[in-house]
């Protein structure tokens, strides 16, 4: 990797402009969750910076990313330190207490930058006391405010609107009890070529104070379950659809629908078949062997006829996108999106089918990884659990927003579509679990079995 200067943004600190802070942040940068260029050889170039006073944001070009990074100079190293430099620590703002009710304020209006403009709802409390969420890949997430907000740092920047703070700020008005509320953001403004573009960089919502992750909750029973052990109740998949549409009942009326026309088909079936073939060049290694079914498959998409209704949906939906609140009732997180789709496609109106798929692949992704741990356990047992969970996910999604009809081919070309999304992933970050993406897309398209009939 190397870092080139680029002509900056001129800022307060030109020590953040110095070649050897680049190389620094150049050779750092591969060691975090959430760099999305590892193992790839680009140029780093400072893009603009915003002064913050004892801190700063700078974006970074790296190749034809555009990445965020927050730094400030410290006399400690802290918790995140980047390098040493001149006798100074640089350090990862993120995690410094004092950069961070900066970046609060910016976003509050109580502290006015260059290029940044704050858009708040409510009034956060102070940072106080933070911690950074070791988990999280894509994104910087940080709790603060005693354990009341948690903000979350946009790494990758594009211009347009992020649909975490467009979609959850729609549906915080909109009074929807079944998200963290956003409380406040930042949108930055630069220049790209001879336009000026802006994009945003921070959103602060509510903590779920208390949360339980779905994924482990569902992952856990059917563990238990392969295990011959007595689990107790399954979490609540009932409910569970029931809290997803109601997310779609409020993005409606929030954010508007429109009747497919036409056009909307056709770009639909497009998307779809260039998805399909990125998909299988992607993971050719692995997909080439159900080479003629796929192709009938692409050939298939063109029974699509009709879409019904499109409105604004997450967009990346799973249980790892959910948390069951102390309460009991379930929330959904991180209307970002699919991560590996560009930013102007994530606001584009779409079936609700495709957070209905992406909950019930997420249903078998529990199965499989309990199949993972458990490699000698009965194979047929995990699909009847992932059965069971799924009829009482659709049963409770029929309640409040109406059956799905699971014959429809925009369900299954999109539950197609998903399967091969998820191989593609595996292929690239976690080799041993693609057997679990790549069972489904073979019984898609050889012999897709029949459902059994929705619970009671």
């Amino acid at each position: 990797m190397m870092a080139t200067m680029s002509d900056p943004t001129p800022t307060d600190a030109p020590s953040l402009t110095d070649a050897s802070v680049l190389t620094a942040i150049a050779a750092w940068m591969p060691t975090t969750r959430w760099y999305p260029l590892k193992g790839q050889e680009v140029d780093i170039a400072l893009e603009t910076s915003y002064d913050l006073g004892d801190a700063e944001i700078l974006l970074l070009r790296a190749g034809d990313t555009l990445l965020q990074v927050p730094v400030a100079w410290r006399d400690e190293p802290g918790s995140s330190p980047i390098a040493q430099l001149d006798g100074r620590w640089l350090v990862d703002a993120c995690s410094d207490a004092d950069a961070v009710q900066a970046l609060l304020d910016v976003a509050t209006g109580r502290r006015s930058v260059n290029g940044l403009d704050g858009d708040a709802t409510a009034d956060p409390a102070p940072a106080g006391e933070i911690r950074v969420i070791t988990g999280e890949q894509s994104n910087t997430s940080i709790i603060g405010g005693d354990g009341t907000w948690i903000a979350k740092v946009f790494r990758v920047v594009s211009p347009g609107d992020n649909p975490d703070v467009v979609v959850t700020g729609a549906l915080t008005r909109a009074g929807c009890d079944r998200i963290p509320h956003l409380l406040a953001s930042v949108t930055a403004g630069w220049p790209a070529g001879d336009a000026f573009v802006t994009g945003h960089l921070l959103a602060v919502s509510e903590f779920v104070a208390g949360g339980q992750d779905a994924w482990e909750l569902f992952r856990q029973h059917a563990l238990a379950t392969l295990r011959g052990e007595q689990p107790g109740d399954a979490p609540d998949a009932r409910a569970l659809g029931e809290a997803v549409a109601t997310v779609h009942r409020d993005l409606a009326a929030a954010m508007g629908t429109a009747s497919a026309s036409e056009a909307d088909t056709l770009r639909f079936i497009t998307g779809l078949e260039q998805r399909m073939a990125w998909a299988r060049q992607e993971a050719a290694g692995v997909l080439g062997e159900l080479h003629d079914e796929l192709q009938a498959a692409a050939d298939r998409l063109r029974e699509v006829r009709r879409l019904g209704e499109l409105q604004q949906i997450h967009g990346d939906l799973h249980l790892g996108q959910v948390l069951r609140g102390a309460n009991g009732g379930w929330v959904l997180l991180d209307f970002e999106g699919e991560p590996l789709r560009p930013m102007h496609e994530r606001m584009v109106r779409e079936p609700r089918l495709r957070d209905v798929v992406g909950m019930l692949r997420s249903f078998d992704y529990a199965a499989g990884s309990a199949l993972q741990e458990l490699p000698d356990a009965d194979g047929a047992a995990a699909g009847d659990w992932v059965w069971q969970r799924r009829a009482e996910f659709l049963a409770g999604y029929a309640e409040a927003a109406g059956p799905v009809d699971e014959s429809d081919p925009v369900f299954t070309a999109l539950l197609l579509d998903k399967a091969l999304y998820e191989v593609v992933y595996e292929v690239r970050n976690r080799p041993s679990w693609v057997a679990v993406p790549l069972e489904a897309v073979r019984a898609l398209v050889t012999a897709p079995p029949s459902p059994p009939p929705l619970v009671e």
